[in-house]
């Protein structure tokens, strides 16, 4: 009975470990009407549609990169967890594309011209290098998974 007990724990704990490396992907899923859109300014919609175009791009991004986590999911609790995940990309592009959507209604509403453009570019690319730079943080395992989701809440609550 004692050798088949030191496995058995060997194996156990070992699950345990690969299994609090796994985690799923958690994309914002946003409203296509918020609170407070119609009193938006054109420069405040173009933050929005910079917003908004964020959470499509960090989907697309998860999606192309497959990580240990997400072979251990799969391994471990496919396909329930893969499933998952891939609900969670569909529900937060498909949000995300109405939100655009009524966000350009709402531009061309307010009669929105590009003046701002160069602006809005230079703010983007500001937010951009921002993001980027805590991406490369929390990929390099600076930042955890709180801490990397806190900060960029920030970043994005600056713009």
């Amino acid at each position: 009975m004692k050798v088949f007990i030191a496995p058995i724990i060997v194996v156990v704990t070992a699950i345990s470990q690969l299994t609090g490396c796994a985690g799923s992907a958690s994309h914002k899923v946003v409203s296509a009407n918020q609170s407070g859109d119609t009193d938006l300014s054109c420069k405040s919609i173009e933050t929005e549609l910079v917003k908004t175009q964020i959470i499509i791009d960090d989907v697309n991004k998860d999606k192309e990169d497959i990580s240990g986590a997400d072979v251990v999911d799969g391994i471990l609790w496919f396909p329930f967890n893969l499933i998952a995940k891939n609900s969670n990309y569909n529900s937060a592009i498909e949000a995300a594309d109405r939100r655009i959507d009524k966000l350009q209604e709402l531009k061309k509403d307010n009669n929105c011209s590009t003046q701002d453009s160069t602006e809005i570019t230079v703010e983007a690319n500001k937010l951009s290098d921002e993001l980027k730079k805590l991406a490369s943080l929390h990929k390099d395992g600076l930042l955890s998974n709180e801490e990397y989701t806190d900060a960029k809440q920030k970043v994005l609550d600056r713009f």
